[in-house]
């Protein structure tokens, strides 16, 4: 029996498209598959009759074993006709991989799952990558990503002490990246609005995304209206999006404070700092509010966490996209 492993749920329709695309991955591969072996054999028929002769050979030497016989003579013309099958390719150029089945993921061979120690199966980083893909477009961030990342990031519209705040902010997230799975850490980036919060949130998603990591990117206000679902209806797909806050390896909660800050949200925020710290599992907030209106805005004990457990980066300087959008 096969047992999965799952860290982070999808809905059933979503698993399905899926797993239905990981059906077409190997259709066409094995299509590919077919019509390379063709061609071939087409070009090269003295390799054909070589390997019909040695699945021949083989065929006759699992018989004579099932019934006791002596098998050194069929093994001795099946190893003969393997080496001359190898001297073939050499002098003929023949691709050695003619014959070896094609892959798009050479980890789970498109199934989407690698089995483990004790038979357990966990899902391949091919499929992390596709569910991270769901995910990012479901919470409405994946145009975002496309836009936002290091290869479109402009630093020569800020100036002065301003950019290079931002360089050094630039250098700590890619070093979070590259420590990403050994060394735990949450981030915090606060300023006014415009300096480059989002972006580096958006260019770590976009990294560790690359990289087979797991991201669940919400904006406060999706998060906790999404919550609030979860609490208070009998919504599944709200079930499913609260496991995935808590669940993904990288939770990044963008523009807190622009939601309606009441006593639900202040223990949910809690509640998912607290225990995504208790798991060790990263998260990055980014803020227009200052320390004190954080403090003050939700509670101490919230506060007192974050100072604690996240490395505070500030971002300073006038909006960095009006000024992209009047150079244009």
């Amino acid at each position: 029996m096969r047992i999965y492993i799952y860290k982070m749920a999808l809905v059933n329709t979503a698993y399905d498209a899926i797993q239905d695309e990981y059906l077409n991955i190997r259709m066409d591969n094995e299509r590919l598959f077919k019509e390379r072996l063709s061609k071939t054999y087409e070009s090269h028929p003295k390799l054909q009759k070589l390997d019909e002769e040695i699945r021949d050979l083989q065929l006759k030497c699992s018989l004579a074993d099932l019934k006791g016989a002596d098998t050194s003579e069929l093994k001795k013309s099946a190893e003969d006709a393997k080496n001359r099958r190898l001297e073939l390719i050499s002098s003929e150029g023949i691709d050695p991989e003619y014959d070896k089945m094609i892959y798009t993921c050479p980890y789970c061979h498109d199934t989407g799952h690698i089995e483990t120690e004790g038979g357990i199966y966990e899902k391949c980083r091919c499929f992390r990558l596709k569910e991270s893909a769901v995910l990012l477009k479901e919470f409405g961030a994946a145009e975002l990503l496309k836009n936002n990342n290091f290869s479109k990031m402009r630093t020569d519209v800020i100036r002065g002490e301003n950019r290079d705040k931002f360089l050094k902010a630039v250098d700590f997230c890619k070093d979070f990246i590259d420590k990403f799975d050994t060394e735990y850490k949450n981030i915090m980036f606060f300023g006014a609005v415009g300096t480059g919060k989002s972006f580096l949130s958006c260019c770590i998603a976009d990294e560790l995304i690359k990289s087979y990591h797991s991201v669940a990117y919400m904006s406060a206000k999706k998060l906790f209206d999404s919550l609030a679902d979860s609490e208070f209806s009998r919504d599944q797909d709200a079930d499913i999006i609260k496991e995935r806050i808590y669940e993904s390896e990288l939770l990044i909660i963008d523009d807190l404070g622009t939601e309606m800050t009441n006593n639900f949200t202040c223990s949910e925020l809690f509640a998912i700092i607290n225990e995504r710290f208790n798991s060790k599992k990263s998260v990055i907030i980014s803020t227009n509010l200052e320390l004190p209106q954080i403090r003050d805005t939700y509670s101490d004990r919230i506060f007192s966490r974050i100072m604690g457990s996240y490395d505070i980066l500030r971002l300073s300087g006038a909006d960095i996209r009006t000024d992209i959008a009047i150079e244009k």
